[in-house]
């Protein structure tokens, strides 16, 4: 293969590669949600507060894909993939971590981030980072490539989720689950717009670094948040 033909295919490859990027996030962008949006409650005794609740679950049998899980039961997901809060507020966010873990692949996403303080509590303990051993999800929130949240704001948080190794004591919907490791954070919104998050632990499965199926799917392991 002569010089010139070989920069060609390395050319044409970088550049459908780049076409499928491109691809993959406009659908996300653009996905249509199939459930009711999670809202921000506001918190009647702080003001400028309010305070979103999601979970965080082994498989989707807790009743946010149905009764009984939906087309995929086994896939492990968030509780909801459409979360709204208002504009300018302090979200405080409680999330109910049931799933268990294993190595996270980049210790980058072991550290909380753009939360208020850069830390979060971990069933009542203070934290700035985790062990990358035990890891079940992270909640990392971001702008759209290109669209920063349509605001102007470069709004960016991660919060590592721990593997929580409880036996099962809970049952919701049609799933059983260990008593929730509660992980509590805050962040603040600027402007109305429209932002990502996703899971960063590769829990997907079935493919190269296990980041398909759940972890490409809108409604399991990514969503949009949406600042009103």
């Amino acid at each position: 293969m002569n010089h010139t033909k070989a920069i060609g295919i390395a050319l044409a490859s970088v550049l459908l590669g780049g076409g499928a990027l491109a691809l993959a996030g406009y659908s996300l962008a653009s996905a249509t949600p199939h459930q009711t949006a999670q809202k921000c409650v506001p918190n009647p005794t702080q003001a400028g507060h309010c305070t979103l609740t999601i979970s965080s679950y082994p498989d989707s049998l807790a009743g946010e894909h149905g009764t009984t899980g939906g087309a995929h039961p086994d896939w492990v997901s968030y509780m909801n993939q459409d979360l709204s809060v208002p504009a300018n507020t302090v979200i405080d966010v409680v999330v109910n971590q049931y799933d268990g873990g294993e190595k996270l692949n980049n210790i980058f996403f072991d550290q909380v981030m753009g939360t208020v303080g850069n830390v979060a509590t971990y069933d009542g303990v203070t934290m700035s980072k985790v062990s990358p051993d035990h890891v079940a999800h992270t909640f990392t929130l971001r702008g759209y490539p290109g669209i920063d949240g349509q605001s102007g704001k470069r709004l960016f948080v991660n919060v590592p989720l721990p593997a929580n190794e409880g036996d099962n004591a809970v049952k919701i919907g049609s799933g059983e689950y260990p008593k929730p490791l509660v992980v509590k954070f805050s962040f603040k919104t600027g402007s109305k717009g429209v932002y990502q998050w996703n899971c960063e632990y590769p829990c997907g499965s079935s493919r190269v670094g296990q980041f398909g199926f759940a972890m490409s799917s809108y409604g399991y392991m990514s969503g949009t948040l949406t600042v009103e």
